[in-house]
């Protein structure tokens, strides 16, 4: 009888606690917003390399060597960001997981 009242006043208590009750989904026009930009993002980064790959392959000796230095440290540096984007999101999404308040909880 004792380990059934506990196990009712846990369970109370888990449903209780602050930003434990399921929140409404972030705001559609919010990511509509996000989406469209990160859209944008992914069309400008592809005609910057377009343009790269494009001078790399009309390159030829020496220019050559730069140009597909440039193509490569472009690709890096899309890389990067995309890391950096994708974490910062995950965070954002996930942290309602860990008592905060993110998308998955409403910001």
């Amino acid at each position: 009888m004792i380990r059934m009242a506990l196990a009712a006043v846990f369970v109370v208590g888990l449903v209780s606690m602050p930003g434990s009750a399921q929140q409404p989904a972030p705001n559609m026009p919010d990511m509509t917003k996000m989406h469209a930009q990160m859209m944008a993002e992914m069309k400008a980064n592809e005609a910057k390399l377009d343009a790269l790959v494009k001078e790399m392959n009309a390159a030829s000796g020496n220019g050559k060597i730069n140009a597909v230095a440039a193509v490569v440290t472009e690709l890096v540096r899309q890389q990067k960001a995309m890391h950096e984007h994708m974490g910062q999101m995950h965070e954002k999404m996930m942290g309602g997981m860990r008592g905060g308040r993110g998308m998955m909880r409403g910001q």
